[in-house]
């Protein structure tokens, strides 16, 4: 079976009369330079379904004038209008072949798939509105029988591509292990601390010093948690009697201001060096549970104070590849290189049984 051979056999679609270019604008040159190509032809074959130069440039025109922008020279343009258009017809070839191994086997794709598809498109972008939705594919050229099959074709594509990638989501512990192992300086990590946080701004009933006192009552309430229940009384802080003895995050819930509020003012793991100097300065001093005084900050002319507490630390060193959070990340990694190897290997297999042909030389 044939290689699809794309470098030289795309001249006709990135050749141009450059001679014929006057100085024009970035964007005019791309234009004109991409529209003055050859006529329509047949580029490659792929399993007796041809592509040709138009299917390639209806994938390569909306990115022509930021391919223009991002090159110096005629000659740099075309390389990279080459290089994008050599892209684009491996995908189409490759979109393809993966088709027609479908339509190879037993299986059938339910045409109610299709239909609900299409419905759903109508609902969604045309209000339900079928003619609407039959005039915007004559506008762009197309029709609703064209329009179905591209459907088909699309939804064969991701059923078939998604069986090789499902095959490939299993990830055992040595899996994990041996990429851990591979990639250690990726896991490397400064001195970490876990630190949960309540923001208190001045309401607009509060003078700045009634502010200072509601924080710094709060922080000594957070210290001696007896006094909690009477605290947000007093400041009249709504919501129902806390049960139990409260925490850190039950006031944090009720009275913080910022976007931790609702995860009781948990903001994670967060690097030492990157935080505020005085937060990080605040943080030396604190051992995991003890609560901070009110730290305060100016926003405009409005202050705000925040109380800190760390509940872990985490020394500079790697990051532990049992770690919860780190075993997720790496099995997330190792999926997706499976994915990307199984897919690769099932393409070239489909090459090798499928016939593929250049046209162009």
């Amino acid at each position: 079976m044939k290689s699809i051979l794309l470098s030289s056999l795309l001249i006709l679609i990135t050749t141009a009369v450059s001679a014929q270019i006057k100085q024009l604008t970035l964007e005019e040159t791309a234009a004109k330079r991409w529209s003055e190509m050859h006529v329509d032809r047949i580029a490659a074959d792929a399993d007796g379904t041809g592509i040709t130069t138009s299917d390639i440039r209806r994938q390569v025109d909306p990115i022509i004038g930021q391919i223009r922008a991002s090159t110096k020279s005629d000659a740099e343009f075309d390389k990279a209008v080459a290089t994008v258009a050599d892209e684009t017809l491996n995908s189409i070839a490759e979109r393809l072949l993966v088709i027609a191994e479908f339509r190879t086997s037993t299986a059938r794709l339910p045409s109610s798939y299709i239909d609900a598809d299409i419905e759903e498109t109508i609902r969604r972008d045309f209000n339900g509105d079928r003619n609407r939705f039959v005039a915007s594919l004559r506008a762009a050229g197309t029709t609703p029988l064209a329009h179905r099959k591209f459907i088909e074709d699309r939804i064969i594509f991701d059923y078939m591509v998604s069986q090789i990638r499902r095959a490939a989501l299993d990830v055992n512990p040595g899996k994990i292990l041996e990429y851990y192992e591979k990639n250690k300086a990726d896991f490397a990590r400064k001195e970490e601390v876990k630190i949960r946080q309540i923001t208190i701004t001045q309401s607009a009933a509060e003078k700045p010093e009634e502010t200072a006192a509601r924080a710094a009552a709060i922080a000594d309430a957070l210290r001696h948690p007896e006094k909690i229940a009477a605290t947000l009384e007093r400041f009249k802080v709504p919501g129902k009697p806390i049960a139990g003895t409260p925490t850190f995050a039950d006031v944090a819930a009720r009275v913080s201001t910022d976007d931790f509020a609702s995860k009781g003012g948990d903001t994670g793991w967060r690097t030492l060096d990157d935080l505020n100097e005085i937060v990080t300065a605040t943080l030396k001093t604190l051992k995991a549970g003890e609560i901070s005084d009110p730290l305060k900050f100016e926003v405009g002319s409005t202050p705000l104070y925040v109380i800190v507490s760390p509940d872990a630390n985490r020394p500079k060193g790697f990051a532990d590849v049992n770690d919860s959070d780190v075993m997720a990340a790496i099995e997330n990694k190792v999926r997706q290189i499976n994915m990307n190897i199984a897919v690769k290997n099932w393409l070239d297999e489909l090459r090798a049984k499928h016939h593929v042909e250049a046209k162009l030389r």
